[in-house]
């Protein structure tokens, strides 16, 4: 007869827990988001069917006091996508005085979210422009904002101002080659491409105009390879609560490491934050918890967390063996 044993693999006061690592871009090679600015009808006529058609989801920044349709605009928070502030007139900020500037931003959310009913919690700069004063006002009452016009990828490694994250934009004389050159660069380097995209085909008064064609390409190239394409709320929330975790305060004792850390103002409460370990560590009995529920690696074996608890614990667990019967 075997006997049935129970060996208890804990580690000694003295060998550490191994780390826990943030997934990049929600386990795909890169990240990008697709914005479009100015409330400009040809996003509800074109870019929103494109996109729905392929289940991707993108930003639309509005202009408060300039937004028609906006039984339509409400209609497409139903399927995922964001609605994001693009102030109350579009005007430059060197119009502005100080009670411009808090008009503009902190009064045009206010009206957008009494209008649509929803958070709305990132920003674009119109014409790209801003004063110390006008991004101030963005910083208290948004949690990212998309600056523009710059020729360069956000990458994993490095923490960007969240106020003023970087966006390539279309223009109607670039050829698809030059959108894939993008796409391709972003792949490259494992970054996040944000696009800044004005109107589309058919619009009567959208800057830079880009055909339906190269529109449906970039949709199609992106569904192609391994993007994750996701809205600059869901990306960039994502990316904040990385760099966030990477700077958590960590604590080892009694065979526990525990990452704890605060949320930012505005940060959504549904991040779910992908976590990994050290290959070479995940099958020596490990468990990751949270408030005390242990936490299901995927097929992956990444663990999913809940950013807004605000902590996460690794614990080394007994393991149990059946030796073979003689």
């Amino acid at each position: 007869m075997g006997l049935w044993l129970m060996a208890a693999a804990c580690l000694g006061a003295s060998t550490s827990l191994p780390g826990l690592a943030v997934v990049p871009w929600n386990g795909h090679k890169a990240a990008t988001s697709l914005t479009f600015d100015d409330s400009d009808s040809s996003h509800l006529d074109v870019a929103v069917p494109e996109l729905d058609k392929r289940k991707m989801r993108g930003t639309f920044y509005l202009i408060a006091n300039k937004t028609d349709r906006k039984d339509e605009w409400r209609k497409i928070l139903a399927s995922g996508h964001e609605i994001g502030n693009h102030t109350l007139d579009h005007k430059h900020p060197t119009e502005l005085d100080s009670k411009g500037e808090e008009a503009q931003v902190s009064g045009a959310r206010n009206v957008l979210q009494k209008e649509f009913g929803v958070p709305v919690l990132t920003f674009a700069y119109p014409f790209v422009e801003y004063t110390s004063g006008l991004k101030s006002w963005v910083e208290k009452t948004h949690l990212l904002a998309r600056g523009g016009n710059s020729s360069y990828i956000v990458n994993a490694e490095q923490e960007p101002d969240w106020w003023d994250i970087p966006s390539q934009t279309t223009k109607s004389n670039l050829a698809f080659k030059d959108y894939q050159s993008w796409m391709d660069e972003d792949l490259k380097t494992g970054g996040w491409l944000v696009w800044m995209i004005h109107g589309l085909e058919g619009t009567q008064w959208g800057w830079e105009p880009i055909t339906r064609e190269n529109f449906t390409k970039i949709l199609d190239y992106l569904q192609a390879n391994d993007f994750w394409v996701g809205t600059f709320l869901e990306v960039g929330s994502y990316f904040r609560a990385q760099k966030i975790f990477e700077k958590a305060k960590v604590v080892e004792k009694d065979g526990k490491k525990t990452w704890t850390w605060e949320l930012p103002e505005f940060m959504p409460r549904n991040v779910a934050l992908k976590l990994d370990l050290p290959v070479d560590t995940k099958t020596k009995g490990l468990e990751v918890t949270q408030g005390g529920q242990k936490i299901t690696a995927d097929e992956r074996g990444f663990y999913s967390i809940n950013f807004s608890k605000k902590e996460v614990t690794l614990r080394q667990v007994a393991e149990t063996f059946v030796p073979e019967k003689p």
